[in-house]
C-alpha cells in the first residue's frame, strides 16, 4: 500500500553504473519514494550535500570515481541513513562497522528494497523525536593555545575556508573545531542559517541589505559590511526566512 504524499522519503543516489542508477531509481520510485537528484561520482554528490537540504536517505554505490560510497558513510553517516549498494559482498563488514542503515547488493530485488526502506523510515522517526535540544548559547573556538567561548547571537555569519570552518564576529574571524558546514548546523540544531553558497552559512539576523544580481541570485550585505553572492537557491532561502518571498 503506498505511503501519503506527506509520508513519502525523499532519496539522493549516487551510482557510476548508469544501468544499475536507472534500475535503482525506478524501483525506488515505484517504491512511493521521491529520488530528488542522482549522481554517477561521489564529488557531484558531495558538492551537492554541501549546498542543499537534506534528503531523508542516500543510496550511494561502494565504488565510485572521486569519493567512494564509504568515504560518503564515514562522513555522513551522523546526519542521515545512508545504504549501500554493491555487487561485491566483502563490504558489507566496513559498512556496517561505519553505521550504515542497510547494505544491498545488486541486482536489488523490489521485496529487499522495501526492506530496506522500512530501516529506512524507523530511523528517520526515531531522530525525529530525538530533536528536542537544548539551545546552544556559545560554541568553543580557538584562541591561540587555547579555547574560548562565543555567543552565537554576535556571530554574523560562517565560512568554510579549505576544509575549516570560522565564525565570524564584530568583523572578526573565529576558528572552530568544525570541518564541513553540514558539522555546524549539526552542532547548532535550533539556530536559523542560511547556507547562501557552498562557503558561506549566514545567520538571517545579520543581514542588512540584499542587492540583485542576473538570474535570480542576490549579493547579501552583512552587520560587518561585508558582501557575499548567494546562489539563486540561496537567495530565495535566504529571503524567506525574511518574509520578502
Amino acid at each position: 500500500m503506498k505511503k501519503s504524499e506527506n509520508n513519502r522519503l525523499r532519496v539522493v543516489i549516487a551510482d557510476d553504473e548508469p544501468l544499475a542508477l536507472l534500475r535503482l531509481a525506478r524501483g525506488l520510485e515505484q517504491a512511493d519514494c521521491e529520488v530528488v537528484a542522482q549522481f554517477q561520482d561521489g564529488i557531484s554528490l558531495v558538492a551537492w550535500l554541501q549546498d542543499q537540504p537534506f534528503p531523508d536517505a542516500l543510496f550511494v554505490d561502494v565504488k565510485m570515481p572521486g569519493a567512494s560510497g564509504l568515504e560518503i558513510l564515514a562522513e555522513f553517516q551522523s546526519r542521515l541513513p545512508i545504504v549501500l549498494v554493491t555487487s561485491g559482498p566483502e563490504f558489507a563488514v566496513p559498512a556496517f562497522d561505519f553505521s550504515a542503515t542497510d547494505f544491498l547488493l545488486k541486482p536489488v530485488t523490489p521485496e529487499r528494497l522495501l526492506k530496506a526502506l522500512e530501516r529506512i523510515r524507523k530511523v528517520v522517526e526515531a531522530r525525529g523525536k530525538s530533536r528536542h535540544v537544548p539551545m546552544v548559547s556559545k560554541i568553543p573556538v580557538l584562541a591561540g593555545k587555547g579555547t574560548v567561548l562565543l555567543e552565537v547571537t554576535k556571530i554574523s555569519h560562517f565560512e568554510l575556508e579549505d576544509g575549516q570552518v570560522w565564525a565570524c564576529a564584530s568583523g572578526s574571524r573565529f576558528q572552530t573545531r568544525w570541518r564541513s558546514l553540514a558539522q555546524a548546523e549539526a552542532a547548532l540544531p535550533k539556530v536559523t542559517m542560511i547556507r547562501l553558497n557552498r562557503t558561506i552559512m549566514v545567520r538571517p539576523e545579520a543581514v542588512r541589505g540584499l542587492r540583485v544580481l542576473n538570474f535570480g541570485r542576490r549579493m547579501i550585505l552583512l552587520a560587518d559590511g561585508k558582501e557575499y553572492a548567494a546562489s539563486r537557491r540561496g537567495s530565495q532561502a535566504l529571503e524567506a526566512a525574511l518574509g520578502l518571498d
